[in-house]
């Protein structure tokens, strides 16, 4: 996906990071996109469409800050990806923690995941924001937890 230009909250397209099913190729895509002073105060949302089933859950990504959403990425963490996607969930987390954003997820459903990397527009996004939920980030960060489906 090639990104388009940052522009203030509504007002454009958020950045579109990485390719659905690709965790490596996503992961550096988010992780060379930002620098810390832009997160402040932001929020790591993570999107996946399985409820009570982390063991095989796929994650999307969204990052916003102060009411505007930076960038969404494609369906590309997580165990439902195997040992690549889990280690990449577990080093988009970490790299949350250290910019500073706290961590939140949202179910969505299996289409609206699969097609967050289109263009969604801004009541999409809004809804995403909205319907998130406070997580604790331990439960990405080893294979283990996301195994056990904690």
């Amino acid at each position: 996906m090639t990104p388009p230009a940052s522009a203030p909250s509504g007002s454009s397209l958020p950045d579109l990071l990485g390719l659905n099913g690709a965790p490596d190729a996503t992961l550096h895509a988010v992780l060379t996109r930002f620098q810390a002073s832009e997160l402040r105060g932001g929020r790591l949302i993570l999107l996946t469409d399985r409820q009570g089933e982390r063991s095989r859950a796929r994650y999307a990504a969204l990052v916003e800050v102060r009411g505007e959403v930076l960038a969404v990425t494609g369906a590309a963490f997580g165990p439902h990806f195997g040992r690549a996607g889990t280690a990449a969930l577990a080093g988009l987390v970490e790299w949350a923690q250290s910019a500073g954003l706290s961590v939140r997820e949202t179910v969505v459903g299996a289409s609206q995941l699969a097609n967050l990397a289109g263009e969604p527009d801004a009541a999409e996004l809004a809804g995403l924001i909205a319907s998130s939920s406070p997580s604790d980030p331990g439960i990405y960060l080893t294979d283990r937890n996301v195994q056990a489906g904690l």
